[in-house]
Formats: structure tokens, sequence, C-alpha cells
């Protein structure tokens, strides 16, 4: 095995440049960078394989409002290119902002799904009515 350290050397110069990456240089150690801009290297890592559904377990936990706000950004433009995006996260507002269709988990089934109509966000108390059970009652 050979490495090609100039094509690595490009891969990561594009990488810091298309996901915003704050860093000094594309050598930098991730473990010395921002939790959010970790997050953003191990997206970018990700996207090398050119996949075409991504499952991603609190993309956001951890890091800051600038941050989240970038991997919004980032999340939304993946799904705009046609990669599916399985979005896990226990932040309803999140959740909200990001998604177009929400599958509630209730004692370890799907407890049914939310849906944004033309024109109308999800709605909140649609997806708390789902994981409580008060759509039951």
């Amino acid at each position: 095995g050979f490495r090609d350290f100039a094509a690595a050397e490009r891969r990561a110069a594009k990488a810091v440049a298309e996901l915003s990456i704050r860093t000094r240089s594309a050598q930098a150690n991730a473990g010395s960078l921002s939790g959010g801009n970790q997050q953003k290297v191990l997206l970018a890592r990700l996207l090398e394989t050119a996949p075409k559904v991504i499952i991603l377990d609190e993309p956001t936990r951890g890091v800051d409002v600038g941050a989240k706000s970038e991997i919004y950004r980032l999340i939304d433009s993946l799904a705009n290119k046609g990669i599916a995006i399985l979005m896990i996260s226990s932040e309803l507002p999140e959740v909200i902002g990001v998604a177009d269709r929400v599958l509630v988990m209730r004692d370890g089934a799907i407890a049914g799904e939310v849906t944004a109509s033309a024109g109308e966000p999800l709605r909140q108390e649609a997806i708390m009515e789902l994981a409580t059970g008060a759509a039951q009652e």
C-alpha cells in the first residue's frame, strides 16, 4: 500500500472549503478543533464514500449555535442533492426546523408519523401527542 499524500491534501482542502471547517490548515489534528468543526470533519470523511443515505445521531449535540446553523445548512444541502438523511434528535425545535417528515418512537416502537404539508410546517403538537401517547387517550 502506497498513500497518495497529494490527493489526500486536495481532498482535505476541498472539505475545509465546502464544509466551512474553521482550521489553520488542512493538516491540523481534528482533536484540536472545536466540537462543531470536529462534527464537520466527521461529515467530510463520511461524504468521501458518496453515500445515498446518511444516518445522523444527534449531529448538533455539544456544539455552539453558530456551528449548529452550519450543520443544518449542510444537512439541507445534502438533502437537496438527493441524499436521504435519517436524523435522530431529542431536540424538538431542531427536528421541526430540519425535517420534512418525522417518525415518532415511544416505548421502543414507532408511534406514528407527522409530515409537513404544502405551505404548512411540522406541528409540534402532533409530535408531542405521539411522543406522550396523548393521541390515544
